[in-house]
């Protein structure tokens, strides 16, 4: 898996001053301080909250791993700087995402400003989170350093580490698909519980369920009803099951095309909000969603944002929210789409017709009409998903020889 490293630069010049008498000399430092230093209200809350964000980095919920190899894999993004104070993972199939935002009320904060970091949460945080008790103090410092947690047990330092490019790229594709989802259903406590228990332990590969609406809350079906929410995979939202004792409830998102089946599941918590994202199949990670792809020839800030996976989307205040992410912008060119449909133009396999294009195929050539309505091709990728994971290649070719843009992966600014 190839991964971001992160560079850091220096916040100033050196500088060198001479006055009579006295010399001084100021060094440059890449630490230039502390994103966050906080202690939190309900620490045991919180422990248990980052232990799930790394449970869902060490977890593979599709073709397991080793025991070995997912021991590396437990390493959240932490975000500060708007009020709120986000510890983000993703699983290491990129299908299941999980986000603890805690909020403002519930810390009590001597430094806070903008900043990124990525550490690996590893054994010893583990141990020092899985002992405390509610009435525990729980301090965070969070800086370009890492992460340094201290209970009444000790402290743990965890070491900034790299960021997966296959996260940057899930995470992009995932604030866009957040970004349609509406509130769809509300469960208290008692609901929710019933639901995740009577959840199925495993589902066949690309099997589709829905989340039906009854009076007595939801209920797992097979076939869609009137406001269900479609669900793929629906046993990983098991891991909610830890936290939902201290929850006062979950609200439930999707969008409203039933047949992009991505949703949000976010549990209200003391102080805090914990929110678990699926991907529409437990084969597939966001990354393969193609949502992105859809805002090419948008060459806005935001665009560019977006495409470095440096927007994120929070569903319960409806809003974005900035990740300080030191990532260039050649991590979405890898998208095997956009590789492709730029080698379809550069190779002059695209022609355009009266009405339409015609695109050179490897056995084929395919048709592509671009409309207000959405976009057609009669390539078997868009028979296969009708436009519900992003544009085909061919469509993007087409897309831009006539927008004459690369795009918002090229030509932004940094």
């Amino acid at each position: 898996m190839s991964s971001a490293l992160v560079t850091y630069r220096y916040g100033s010049a050196s500088s060198l001053s001479v006055d009579p008498g006295r010399v001084a000399l100021g060094l440059s430092t890449t630490d230039p301080g502390t994103y966050l230093d906080a202690f939190t209200e309900r620490a045991d809350i919180v422990a248990a909250a980052l232990l799930l964000v790394g449970r869902v980095a060490a977890t593979r919920f599709y073709d397991p791993m080793t025991a070995a190899q997912l021991a590396e894999l437990a390493d959240p993004i932490i975000t500060t700087g708007d009020g709120t104070v986000r510890f983000e993972s993703l699983s290491a199939c990129c299908g299941v995402a999980a986000r603890l935002d805690l909020l403002a009320d519930g810390l009590d904060i001597t430094t806070q400003r903008a900043g990124t970091t990525n550490v690996d949460l590893g054994a010893a945080s583990r141990r020092l989170l899985g002992g405390v008790l509610p009435r525990d103090p729980l301090h965070l410092a969070v800086g370009d350093t890492g992460l340094l947690m201290t209970t009444l047990d000790g402290q743990s330092h965890e070491r900034t580490v790299a960021l997966p490019d296959r996260w940057i790229r899930s995470l992009a594709d995932l604030q866009v698909l957040a970004s349609h989802m509406t509130l769809r259903a509300t469960l208290d406590q008692r609901q929710a519980r019933t639901f995740l228990r009577g959840l199925p332990p495993s589902s066949p590969p690309g099997s589709r369920f829905w989340a039906q609406p009854t009076a007595a809350g939801l209920r797992l079906g097979s076939m869609p009803a009137p406001g269900a929410v479609p669900l793929g995979g629906p046993e990983r939202l098991r891991v909610l099951e830890p936290l939902l004792r201290h929850s006062r409830g979950v609200r439930v998102y999707a969008g409203a095309d039933e047949r992009v089946a991505a949703s949000w599941w976010e549990l209200d918590l003391p102080h805090a909000r914990l929110g678990i994202g699926l991907s529409p199949e437990t084969s597939r990670g966001f990354s393969g969603e193609g949502a992105l792809l859809e805002s090419l020839g948008d060459r806005s800030a935001a665009a560019a944002d977006a495409v470095r996976g440096r927007l994120g989307y929070d569903l319960a205040e409806g809003r974005y929210f900035a990740r300080l992410l030191p990532v260039g912008l050649d991590l979405l060119d890898q998208q095997p789409r956009l590789v492709k449909a730029r080698a379809l133009l550069d190779q002059g396999g695209v022609r355009p017709e009266s009405d339409h294009h015609v695109v050179r195929g490897r056995w084929r050539d395919y048709v592509v009409r671009l409309a207000p309505g959405g976009d057609r091709c009669t390539c078997q990728w868009y028979v296969d998903h009708q436009g519900t994971r992003g544009p085909c290649a061919h469509v993007l070719a087409v897309r831009l020889l006539v927008d004459g843009s690369p795009g918002p992966t090229e030509g932004m600014p940094r």
